[in-house]
């Protein structure tokens, strides 16, 4: 801000002196019979870029551009001394211009950011600076006199000497070779400005043209002139046309800043009946889906698109991913924003993008529709999971009954029905005393085995030390049923019943996993702790391990997780090839506020 400030204040300056040099210039020359007419010509030609670059100098995206018509307001006042009779001054206007016409290239070329950013565009001032310094400057030092009629010369046959001429004869070379050599260059280097400006202009947006087309539609005509101009003095000389062509080319500098006012002035009109369209679209609310239409039809601008921020970038209203518009590309991207939440964004033309209504106007109407959008397609993706969870709880609630069912049919049930039948053949009449003792003694066995059966088969489902004795005990109880060689490291403190239950079968899925998917698994260590507010678990193994992104979605890890998001708490898994498996919890212990 501070430099940018100083700058414009520099500018400031060098308008006021611009305006003091186009008045004394005249005077202290002295030899002009219309000196007020000179005034006149020069403050105009001066002054008028000067201040319209001041207008430009702090509105983005035009701030070098009107650096550059302060500069170059400064140029013309230089070029204007070659209405002097005196020999110096009379040079150093003429040189002055040969740079002016050579900095008009540039100036044009990089309208409207004050930069060029094409190839093209280098090529074209580079050929131009080159044209000037090898076949115009040198000849500076050469020639008695300069080519006549010029821009902002009046003296025709009787113009002063060449006061750099540094050598006593003129060769011969300059005007047979050198004046119409560089002449053709000239002509065939505007001509190809004019290709181009066509080109930029045929290319804008309908946007850009507001902006665009009156100035470089001023610069075509300049280039166009410029180069018919040199052919026409090389072919007539003291034709009258030429003295009008020229007085023409030294008014481009003026005439191109009151261009690129009537393009801002186009643009302001566009921006407040583009405001007054939207109102009238927006009196009542609007959809996500209609809010596009409203601003692509008040701003008419048919590329705009609405986008919403996900995890991996931006996504369409449809849900496919959009890249970033880069630089060059003629479009832009706006964030829109509710509060310090970014809620969503425009994709439009690059025309809006330094307009302040435009954001301003984005900002308040598409606020709070693009925020309940947002919220309305979050709300969809967790109904979603939460179908999907409950899917899932219902079909491993299922499966767990199947299980119960299948081990106590083929297990207790089994068991159960032999021991009756054994009891049955002992109870008969007639047996050897002996014989129903040894018999009792071995229904005794069995009857301690179906006790053992049903109390694993108990532990399975919910076992009853957890509720009397907590995570650390039910947790060394089915370690020590595990199939695996199971380490438990957990505290005896006692936590919410939900909590111990989430943390006790997701151990419980864990072991299990290790047990029959972890493939060369020889050990599993369980650790309980409470780490900051947070109830934590871990479950590791020394298994084969597998990739993550190729297992399919089951009811094994994905019950973890469903039963410890049921308790707002969060699962992680890692695992790879031939290092194990390691499954981490962690489940908040504070009350949710």
């Amino acid at each position: 801000m501070l430099r940018s400030t100083r700058e414009l204040i520099l500018g400031i300056g060098a308008a006021v002196a611009v305006g003091a040099v186009s008045v004394l210039a005249p005077v202290a020359a002295a030899s002009s019979t219309a000196v007020a007419l000179e005034t006149a010509a020069r403050v105009v030609a001066a002054g008028v870029p000067v201040v319209v670059g001041l207008v430009a100098w702090r509105r983005p995206p035009f701030e070098r551009f009107g650096r550059l018509l302060v500069a170059t307001g400064a140029a013309v006042l230089v070029v204007t001394f070659s209405l002097s009779d005196d020999a110096v001054l009379y040079s150093t206007g003429r040189v002055a211009s040969w740079g002016l016409s050579a900095g008009l290239v540039f100036l044009v070329l990089a309208f409207p950011s004050g930069g060029l950013s094409q190839r093209v565009d280098r090529a074209l001032v580079t050929a131009a600076a080159l044209l000037v310094a090898l076949l115009y400057l040198p000849t500076a030092f050469l020639v008695r006199g300069y080519p006549t009629p010029a821009p902002w010369v009046s003296c025709g046959s009787d113009c002063p000497r060449n006061a750099f001429r540094a050598v006593a004869h003129e060769p011969r070379v300059i005007d047979q070779l050198v004046n119409p050599a560089r002449d053709l260059v000239a002509m065939a280097l505007f001509a190809a400005i004019v290709v181009r400006l066509a080109a930029r202009v045929r290319g804008a947006s309908r946007l850009r043209r507001r902006t665009l087309a009156p100035v470089l539609v001023v610069a075509m005509a300049w280039a166009l002139v410029f180069a018919v101009v040199l052919g026409v003095r090389q072919a007539w000389h003291e034709s009258a046309l030429v003295d009008g062509m020229m007085w023409l080319i030294a008014l481009i500098v003026p005439a191109l800043a009151v261009a690129f006012l009537i393009g801002l002035m186009r643009w302001w009109v566009y921006v407040g009946a583009s405001l007054r369209r939207l109102a009238a679209r927006l009196r009542t609310p609007v959809a996500p889906e209609e809010l596009r239409s409203a601003l692509s039809n008040a701003f008419e601008d048919p590329s705009l698109e609405v986008v919403y921020r996900r995890a991996g970038g931006w996504v369409g209203e449809q849900g496919q991913a959009v890249a970033t518009p880069g630089p060059g590309s003629g479009r832009c991207l706006t964030e829109v924003t509710n509060g310090d939440r970014i809620v969503g964004g425009f994709v439009h033309d690059a025309a809006l993008r330094y307009e302040r209504a435009f954001s301003d106007a984005v900002g308040s109407y598409a606020a709070l529709t693009l925020e309940s959008h947002r919220l309305a397609a979050d709300t969809d993706v967790l109904l979603h999971e939460l179908h999907e969870s409950r899917a899932r709880i219902a079909a491993s609630a299922d499966d767990e009954r199947r299980r119960i069912e299948r081990d106590i049919h083929e297990g207790a049930q089994q068991r159960l029905l032999s021991l009756r039948l054994r009891v049955d053949l002992a109870g008969r009449p007639g047996q050897d005393p002996a014989a129903a003792t040894v018999a009792l003694r071995e229904l005794a066995g069995e009857v301690d085995a179906a006790i053992a059966e049903v109390g694993s088969l108990a532990r399975g489902t919910y076992p009853f030390i957890l509720t009397h004795q907590g995570l650390g005990a039910a947790l060394a109880l089915a370690a020590h049923d595990a199939p695996v060689a199971t380490t438990v490291l957990a505290d005896s403190r006692r936590y919410a019943a939900e909590i111990e239950n989430a943390v006790y079968f997701s151990c419980l899925e864990a072991m299990r996993n290790a047990s029959e998917h972890a493939g060369a698994a020889t050990a599993v260590r369980i650790t309980v702790a409470e780490r900051d507010d947070n109830l934590c678990f871990d479950v590791r193994d020394d298994g084969a391990g597998f990739a993550l992104d190729a297992v399919p979605a089951g009811v094994d890890l994905t019950t973890i997780k469903d039963r410890v998001a049921a308790v707002r708490g969060q699962v992680s898994v890692e695992s790879t090839p031939g290092r194990g498996t390691h499954i981490s919890g962690r489940i908040p212990l504070a009350a949710p506020t």
